[in-house]
């Protein structure tokens, strides 16, 4: 929780973002860390037999975990999130907040998740080629009062899900909390 706080506390709030290279982190998956185990068990097997065909497997399937990585961080990358203003809500209402996607990419960007932060309630969707797609996230408030929007996560793990790339986004907008 305190590594949560340091790293949300560093980042600027905006109501609107352009994800670059910068804000954009990726990580092995799962089953990424299988294929890579599975990959330094074919080399070595490779290179014990002396199996030409082995190294040629090898590398045939590094090169297309190597390419599905930089698949998966360019779906991310390039695409602008702005924060649609929230409206005011009851105290133990959903507060629904919209968050639209533009690309200015000649290419579809497929599977692209948003929540918020630290829950597991993802909305998913394609943004279409030079064009714009609409989110809605939820989460509840219980107490009355003006709260600040929650730290929001983008991901996908599109082409072959064994790389996970994702960011994390402060809005700056708040949300007004009527008493129940």
């Amino acid at each position: 929780q305190r590594f949560q706080r340091w790293f949300e506390a560093r980042l600027p709030l905006r109501d609107s973002t352009t994800l670059t290279q910068r804000n954009v982190y990726i990580l092995p998956t799962g089953p990424g860390f299988m294929l890579g185990a599975t990959l330094l068990v074919l080399l070595v097997a490779s290179i014990n037999y002396q199996l030409n065909l082995g190294y040629v497997l090898t590398f045939l399937l590094t090169g297309s975990a190597v390419v599905g990585m930089h698949v998966c961080h360019s779906t991310l990358r390039g695409i602008t999130m702005t924060l649609i203003a929230p409206e005011d809500h009851f105290a133990g209402a959903n507060v629904n907040i919209g968050v639209n996607l533009l690309s200015d990419r000649r290419s579809v960007r497929y599977g692209i998740g948003l929540a918020v932060l630290g829950t597991q309630h993802w909305s998913w969707t394609d943004v279409p080629a030079q064009g714009a797609a609409r989110v809605q996230i939820a989460f509840q408030v219980h107490h009355r009062g003006l709260h600040p929007v929650p730290a929001l996560t983008a991901e996908t793990r599109f082409p072959l899900g064994t790389f996970r790339v994702w960011t994390v986004w402060r809005p700056a907008a708040k949300v007004l909390v009527y008493p129940a």
